[in-house]
């Protein structure tokens, strides 16, 4: 059928790339973005970054694209794909693009066609979905017929599929007057629901709300008369429990409104009646039966249906916001509707709020518990009564913007009589995912301690009721014990969109990005699995506290190119030793950036977190946190690093182009807050060199990883005595933080400054901690030196006892290089039974001058 459209409005899409000289791949738009079930048709990929547009992908396995004459692409989808929202990305030479939104639709599609001068308005059918594009001050109308009593739905779908397009959305009359008028409903997306008052010809009229424009302003346009979920009540079930549940929305009172379907991980059932209409729209729903409410906006009609859950869709055919990762859910597709509906999962029990807006009224719970509730009224609120022992730790979450509701929730605890606030919790402010993955919301979460024994009032309150009653101002709150949780989501690291890319011979790097929940403080391990020959990506550690960190993926130079989806699983434990038994692991989800240059970031969870092995890598660093020191005394020593220590990395340079003389500036990525990032510099001509970083006293015990990156500059390919500027990560660096046995500082006066043939004298202290009482060895070191360094020479201390201090004589030679020597420092090993076990540094800014 979208072959037939195609030909039937006379016209033929041409698949378009721009290509600029960028860092990233980023696909900016598809056009059209959806297509019918069972067809095929030709679409537009615009995108930048891109070289040799070859191929195209979909994260269903059954939407496909087919290279055509010059750059067009024919997709194909197949009869059996579920109706809802998929990524999108465009292949080239060079790797994969970031992700676009495309739709599946049951409904006839058609696309937007320019107007002609003696018709304006293009003529659709009534349940048509309409794909469609803004450009700068354009106006977009489409005419089409309508009978008396039809239940229309008028729906625009922009922001909820990647476009900046800000729609404006009106409904007129077969004479140009305005019947109805939206400029967002769901979200900033704007939708019209409304009974129409007679026989003959209305108007949809779509443009940007400050007319603004381009090719990338695309939008999906709903005019039908099927059914549309908005919202349901209780807004989660839980898993394995038949449930009833209310669906409200519009043109839900059918014949079949007690026929559902579910969806399952990998397949997508539907139940009697569920089948899309045929082209003509035969889907209707009941004709309005007063003429009193014809010419009005549709009030909401409800229906009641029974699920029972089974565990969470691993990939959702919905397109989801940032801050919702942390919600589980499944699709639900209702008879004849086009759009599946999400309905959040639990693992406790799911009770429904009940005449409780008073705390008189107040509606005992019990822990574990999901609740459901709806703050109909502008200032209605919901009271809770729990009865708890001294000491007992809870903790509260409600959800009302991440599962779409149009509130700002507030959660309060009161003492019994309701008067004394014990605890308030608000929006969640904090946004680990920056401008790529906007995380921060406005629904409240928050641990409370039970301060004595006996019965405590929660409150549940809506902070922006309006004036009017809302019936979709819809609330889940659940409240659990301290049981840890965590959400994983990697995304790539730049901060703009783009593809994820990996050169032969070469690396890339994402971002792992945890959520930790209820008191959540271990270290977490993220491990990838399934990956393909010639890839690899070694495992990472997210230490106590940490919310970020590198997963570099590494392809060998004969690695085949192609393109893979990542595949990661994380647990939380405490070390990586063999007796660590890992806690339930959780399945890392995957998230893409979709705009950039905007104030406020723009990026959503994906269905999935494809990968492309492409071109060749110029240079290659390698990065080695685990070098032995070589200790004139105790002979090569493996560093067991403790808080109060410095982690020396060395790095090694491998170019694939002769010639490279470039210098190579590194740093880290991805170190945990509390460690202070450093900067160093391989001279030009050198392939190694070191970096190193003080772990403070404050770093907690664990498991941590982070990368180096480096930048310099390679010659260019066929263009003598011409560089080009690289940035390249290296493998992830892992290491164990253990308790410190010792602390060594600096004394105050410890000097800054020695001349060249002088000795100085570093004063320094010592503190045991732990119970360690043995001798601590005290020398002059740098990175992959001990004693001598630098035409610097140290005569080691021996502490014995509970020596507290010591001072090293520092002898600088006559031709000691000018200048500081990076990284500097004081060592001092711990001594068991003559075996240095316990290792501990503070760095020496000490300038050798004349």
């Amino acid at each position: 059928m979208f072959t037939r459209q195609l030909q039937r409005f006379g016209f033929f899409i041409i698949a378009l790339l721009i290509t600029t000289g960028v860092d990233g791949q980023q696909l900016h738009s598809v056009f059209p973005p959806g297509g019918e079930i069972g067809t095929s048709g030709s679409v537009t990929f615009a995108a930048e970054g891109l070289q040799g547009l070859s191929a195209a992908r979909c994260s269903h396995p059954d939407v496909s694209f087919t290279k055509g004459d010059g750059n067009t692409f024919t997709v194909q989808i197949d009869d059996h794909v579920p109706p809802g929202f998929y990524d999108v990305q465009a292949i080239g030479d060079n790797g994969i693009t970031s992700a676009r939104t495309f739709f599946v639709t049951t409904r006839r599609h058609v696309i937007e066609v320019d107007p002609k001068e003696d018709e304006p308005d293009q003529i659709v059918a009534l349940n048509s979905t309409i794909s469609g594009k803004i450009t700068k001050g354009d106006t977009d109308t489409y005419r089409f017929s309508a009978s008396k009593g039809d239940k229309l739905i008028i729906e625009c779908w922009a922001e909820r599929m990647d476009s900046p397009l800000r729609a404006m959305l009106e409904l007129l009359d077969g004479e140009g007057r305005r019947l109805a008028i939206n400029r967002g409903y769901f979200g900033v997306d704007p939708a019209i629901a409304f009974a129409i008052p007679s026989d003959g010809e209305y108007i949809v009229r779509l443009h940007d709300l400050v007319y603004s424009g381009s090719d990338h302003h695309i939008y999906r346009l709903d005019i039908t008369t099927g059914p549309r979920i908005v919202f349901a009540a209780p807004p989660v079930v839980e898993a394995g429990t038949e449930s009833e549940v209310e669906l409200f929305g519009w043109n839900l009172s059918t014949p079949s409104t007690q026929q559902l379907a579910l969806s399952s991980p990998g397949r997508t059932q539907r139940g009697p009646g569920s089948d899309p209409p045929d082209a003509g729209g035969s889907v209707r729903s009941t004709p309005a039966t007063a003429d009193s409410e014809l010419g009005k906006p549709l009030a909401f009609e409800s229906a009641s249906v029974r699920i029972t859950p089974t565990n969470a869709a691993p990939k959702l055919p919905v397109r989801r916001w940032s801050a919702s990762h942390s919600v589980d859910a499944f699709p639900y597709y209702f008879a004849n509707a086009d759009v599946p509906f999400l309905i959040a999962v639990t693992d406790a029990q799911v009770a429904t709020a009940r005449n409780n807006i008073s705390p008189s009224a107040a509606q005992p719970i019990s822990v574990p518990l999901d609740i459901g509730g709806q703050l109909t009224a502008s200032d209605e609120c919901h009271w809770y009564v729990i009865d708890v022992r001294r000491g007992e730790v809870f903790y509260l979450e409600a959800y009302g913007q991440r599962i779409g509701s149009p509130v700002d929730l507030d959660l309060s605890v009161l003492d019994s009589t309701g008067n004394t606030e014990l605890a308030s919790f608000h929006d969640e402010l904090q946004n680990i995912g920056g401008l790529r993955f906007p995380s921060s919301h406005l629904d409240p979460e928050g641990r409370w301690v039970a301060p004595t024994d006996g019965a405590f009032l929660i409150s549940v309150r809506n902070l922006i009721g309006g004036i009017y009653d809302d019936p979709r101002r819809v609330y889940r709150f659940g409240i659990r014990r301290e049981e840890p949780d965590v959400r994983l989501v990697a995304i790539a690291q730049p901060e703009s969109p783009t593809g994820i890319n990996v050169p032969r011979g070469g690396r890339t790097v994402l971002d792992v990005l945890a959520f930790r929940r209820r008191g959540l403080d271990k270290s977490i391990c993220v491990t990838a699995r399934n990956l393909p020959p010639g890839v690899t990506c070694p495992d990472i550690w997210l230490g106590p506290g940490v919310t970020k960190a590198p997963l570099v993926l590494t392809a060998e130079t004969d690695a085949a190119r192609g393109v893979s989806a990542l595949d990661l699983v994380g647990h939380a434990g405490q070390s990586s030793l063999p007796s660590h038994e890992p806690e339930s692991d959780s399945i890392v989800q995957f998230a893409t950036m979709i705009h950039s240059g905007l104030p406020n970031g723009s990026g959503r969870l994906a269905s999935d977190l494809p990968f492309a092995v492409a071109g060749n890598a110029a240079i290659r660093i390698t990065a080695d946190g685990h070098e032995p020191r070589d200790h004139q005394t105790y002979g090569a020593l493996q560093v067991r690093h403790a808080p109060g220590g410095v982690i020396d990395v060395a790095v090694r340079v491998e170019c694939f182009q002769a010639g490279h003389t470039a210098p190579v500036k590194l740093t880290a990525i991805g170190l945990p807050d509390l460690i202070r990032n450093q900067t160093a510099t391989i001279p030009a001509g050198q392939d190694k060199g070191y970096i190193s970083f003080y772990l403070p006293h404050s770093l907690p015990v664990g498991m941590y990883s982070f990368a180096i990156k480096a930048e310099s500059s390679v010659p260019m390919p066929g263009q003598e005595g011409k560089t080009q500027d690289v940035t390249v990560v290296s493998n992830t660096v892992t290491f164990e933080v253990h308790p410190p046995m010792f602390q060594l500082d600096l004394a105050l006066d410890a000097p800054r400054k020695i001349k060249r043939g002088q000795i100085a004298q570093v004063n320094y202290t010592v503190h045991r901690v732990n119970g360690f009482i043995g001798k601590i060895h005290t020398e002059l070191a740098a990175p992959g030196r001990v004693t001598e360094v630098g035409r610097l020479r140290g005569r080691g201390v021996t502490s014995v006892g509970q020596g507290e201090s010591g001072t090293i004589q520092v002898i600088a030679n006559d031709d000691a290089e000018l200048g500081q020597i990076p990284f500097l420092r004081l060592y001092a090993v711990g001594v068991l039974e003559d075996e240095a076990l316990f290792h501990g540094s503070c760095f020496l800014p000490l300038e050798i001058v004349e």
